[in-house]
């Protein structure tokens, strides 16, 4: 008989230790993928100038990079219950790397349109697989992942956009710096992508399953969050210096603050995870968005409205995670379009809340306008009091809320 049989103990941690490597190579993934989003931010301004572009045509920019990103996230979905996460997640973030190479070589607003578009369907794409993957490693290990996940995203982000502020300040160009962006990212798809951890892909539908209540539920949660997201994402700033009076270096640093504390509070996600359900988490993270919002819009001096921007920041943070781990265990839908279905609604809530706030200020001022947030983070914090989100845990394989 193997000696492994034998030894029930030694199987179980040889076991874990083949799950640690798909685990972190998936970081990897996470990571990488901030940091393309986070260089691709930071060079719009690039485009705008070296291109000529005005304001309406940069909005059509952004609107391609949009429309790609919700066109390419329902279709993922399904080709990952056809094909497992593991082998679509390869395919599309060597598509990432690709469509940030052809960004660096955008020499006319037409190209910039196109290849947004491009970016923003392999962005969507990547976003739907590696987050159906993470439910997987989540599955393999029997433990919370996906805050460390979305923390390394995040952290990507800050990352990439350091870097390219960097690049820019020692005379980068946006063909220079994409490209090199694009060959670091190249590497890392090279080392990590072959470790990510296979998943069975469930048999293909012959038709479309709408999103059932509960998953819809808990998308709306999430679609809340992600309003409250991308509302500070545009405006936080912009508040501090046109209301607060303070300076542009200040106002930056003041968002710089909120990104920071997000960050951190998503690398504790699973931690909080493991020790307090779903439930909970959601309801301590909807209040953290209304008491810090109320504090940032009351907030007389710079001080005590980045401390409440910090609040919101950590209330933010792992709103995301928690659910699409939720709508991952769909059993129904299976992962990847569970996943796309709450992405797909929650990511139009993310980029409809900037123009809303922006309507709302015109007629009842920027303070007024952006008490939005606290009405969203209200929203998350009583939501699960009013239905019954029946999920299972993944740590604990129990129903938890």
């Amino acid at each position: 008989m193997d000696r492994a049989a034998q030894n029930p103990e030694e199987l179980a941690e040889a076991a874990g230790k083949r799950v640690k490597w798909p685990k972190w190579a998936l970081a990897m993934v996470f990571l990488a993928n901030g940091v393309g989003f986070g260089t691709w931010a930071t060079h719009v301004p690039v485009f705008k100038q070296f291109l000529h572009i005005e304001n309406g045509s940069l909005t059509l920019v952004l609107t391609s990079f949009i429309v790609g990103a919700i066109v390419s996230m329902p279709i993922t979905g399904q080709l990952t219950a056809r094909y497992g996460s593991r082998r679509v997640t390869q395919i599309v973030a060597v598509g990432y790397v690709l469509t940030i190479g052809l960004l660096a070589r955008a020499s006319s607003f037409l190209l910039l349109l196109i290849f947004a578009g491009l970016f923003g369907a392999a962005n969507g794409a990547v976003d739907i697989a590696m987050n159906a993957n993470a439910v997987a490693v989540e599955k393999h290990s029997m433990r919370s992942s996906m805050c460390l996940f979305q923390g390394c995203w995040s952290a990507g982000g800050l990352l990439g956009a350091a870097a390219a502020g960097l690049l820019l300040k020692h005379q980068g160009t946006a063909l220079t710096d994409l490209s090199l962006i694009a060959i670091l990212l190249g590497l890392c798809c090279i080392v990590s992508l072959p470790m990510l951890v296979d998943d069975v892909a469930r048999p293909s539908r012959s038709k479309f399953v709408w999103p059932d209540t509960a998953l819809l539920r808990i998308a709306i949660l999430a679609a809340f969050g992600l309003l409250a997201e991308g509302a500070i994402a545009d405006w936080g700033s912009v508040y501090l210096h046109s209301n607060l009076g303070v300076t542009l270096p200040l106002a930056a640093a003041g968002y710089a603050a909120y990104a920071i504390a997000m960050t951190i509070v998503r690398f504790s996600g699973d931690w909080l995870t493991r020790r307090f359900s779903e439930k909970n988490i959601l309801h301590a993270s909807g209040l953290l968005i209304a008491v810090g919002m109320a504090c940032t819009l009351l907030s007389p001096s710079w001080w005590p409205a980045v401390f409440g921007l910090v609040l919101t920041g950590a209330g933010i943070a792992n709103i995301v995670p928690v659910i699409w781990g939720m709508a991952g265990r769909d059993t129904r839908m299976g992962s990847g379009p569970a996943i796309s279905a709450a992405a797909t609604i929650g990511y139009l809530a993310l980029l409809t809340g900037p123009p809303m706030i922006g309507s709302l200020a015109v007629l009842v001022g920027l303070r007024g306008a952006m008490s939005v947030i606290v009405i969203a983070g209200i929203v998350v914090a009583a939501g699960p009091m009013f239905f019954r989100l029946a999920l299972t845990s993944p740590v604990a394989g129990e129903e938890n809320l």
